[in-house]
């Protein structure tokens, strides 16, 4: 069965990535890169990782993410506290500009690329059917939506279902290097008011630590 669940790819020709020590692992004989916590930092540490390991087959980045609360969407959200998901597509959310008349992202200013950055399709389907976890759109922030404005206006601009602050600076470094991405996150909070977020760090790394040792388990 090596190879067939995750686009033909073996698991171990997968660059395995987080964000924070807090999300990574040590054991099962898998190599976690910790690629640091912000667009920037993300960006730089996984292209220095992918140019020197020229090996590389694909990008699977995973760890925890908020997510936009049912009363800021108007619709229930399709991943709860402590859920996971798959993000089939990710988008930067506050590159641009704010004008009187609302903000203006890098796409409508014509001076870049905000996305959407879609993940690998077929791995991301198959990762979903195998955790039995919902494909949701991703947006990633700068500065986290921590009041409930930010997180209206930002739902409302960008209609995402979980927010990071790494997701879409991985997904383009991934389409610079024509690698296929799989980006599976489990939920710590929502999104708005932090005494609304019903924060639980530990529950959600423990749900995405254990969705990855699955997907490598039935790789073997």
């Amino acid at each position: 069965m090596t190879g067939a669940l995750l686009g033909g790819v073996p698991f171990a020709d997968f660059a395995l990535v987080c964000a924070s020590p807090l999300e990574g692992f040590q054991g099962d004989e898998l190599r976690i890169a910790t690629i640091g916590v912000g667009k920037t930092a993300a960006a730089m540490q996984l292209t220095s990782l992918l140019r020197s390991a020229p090996a590389t087959r694909a990008v699977l980045l995973f760890g925890v993410a908020g997510a936009f609360p049912d009363r800021h969407r108007g619709t229930p959200a399709p991943v709860r506290r402590g859920g996971l998901c798959l993000v089939g597509s990710d988008r930067f959310g506050d590159e641009g500009v704010e004008t009187p008349t609302g903000f203006e992202d890098l796409n409508a200013l014509r001076l870049g690329d905000c996305g959407p950055f879609p993940a690998n399709p077929r791995m991301t389907q198959q990762a979903a059917a195998l955790l039995t976890a919902p494909v949701v759109r991703g947006v990633t922030v700068s500065s986290c939506s921590g009041t409930e404005t930010t997180s209206q206006r930002l739902w409302r601009r960008c209609h995402a279902d979980v927010e990071t602050m790494e997701g879409a600076a991985v997904a383009y470094v991934c389409r610079q290097f024509e690698l296929p991405l799989l980006h599976v996150r489990a939920i710590s909070n929502w999104t708005g008011d932090r005494a609304r977020g019903d924060w639980n760090l530990g529950v959600a790394v423990d749900a995405v630590q254990h969705a990855v040792r699955r997907l490598a388990r039935c790789d073997g």
